[in-house]
């Protein structure tokens, strides 16, 4: 089945980021995923560097090149959400969370076209009950044919969401006039980058939220 492994880059109450990226990167084959990280161990320890996970902003310049690369070589599926803060401090709640990645997963799936996909989301809230608050919102703005499982994980414990992590990186990159030399590499594979306000997409959401009352 379908896996979307999802991350974002950059906070939402921090003024001073002035963009959010969420991202999704669609894997068929969890295995070549599971290749890229093993690549990139064995260059670590050839090189005789130590890290303790493969993050973006960890990550050296050959590391970001080269897992990039591979990602590339994969063939794996980019989407991206921008949100453009407009210089707001944005609460970071599990509502407001939830309506960002369920725009994303929606624009995922009118491209894919499936009816099932399962959603691996690097765990951005640790108290259970943000959690549910979180899911009760996804459940409510994703498409209702859309049938998905949803899990909420802890990138130490399982690597493979730190796809999402690098991309969401080199794109946030882009956004913030750094670098462009990761972000040319991936664009190929970038399905949808998507930019949309703040005030636009909280709007949007409330408009929704009207016609189910």
């Amino acid at each position: 089945m379908l896996t979307i492994f999802i991350d974002e880059s950059g906070t939402l109450p921090d003024s001073k980021d002035k963009f959010v990226v969420i991202c999704g990167v669609g894997v068929e084959k969890t295995k070549e995923a599971e290749n890229i990280f093993s690549r990139i161990r064995t260059s670590l320890r050839q090189r005789k560097v130590k890290v303790q996970e493969v993050k973006f902003y960890y990550a050296g310049q050959n590391t970001k090149r080269q897992f990039l690369s591979g990602v590339v070589s994969a063939n794996f599926k980019i989407f991206t959400l921008v949100v453009d803060k407009k210089g707001r401090k944005i609460a970071d709640t599990p509502e407001n969370f939830a309506i960002l990645v369920a725009d994303l997963i929606n624009e995922i799936n009118l491209w894919y076209k499936v009816k099932k996909m399962n959603l691996v989301l690097d765990r951005h809230f640790y108290r259970k009950v943000d959690e549910d608050r979180f899911n009760k919102t996804l459940k409510i703005k994703v498409d209702k044919e859309l049938k998905y499982q949803a899990k909420h994980i802890d990138s130490r414990h399982n690597f493979l969401v730190n796809i999402a992590d690098m991309v969401a990186g080199a794109v946030l990159w882009k956004y913030h006039g750094r670098d462009l030399q990761f972000y040319n590499l991936i664009k190929e594979n970038i399905i949808i980058e998507k930019i949309v306000s703040w005030p636009e997409i909280r709007r949007k959401s409330l408009l929704q939220n009207k016609k189910l009352t």
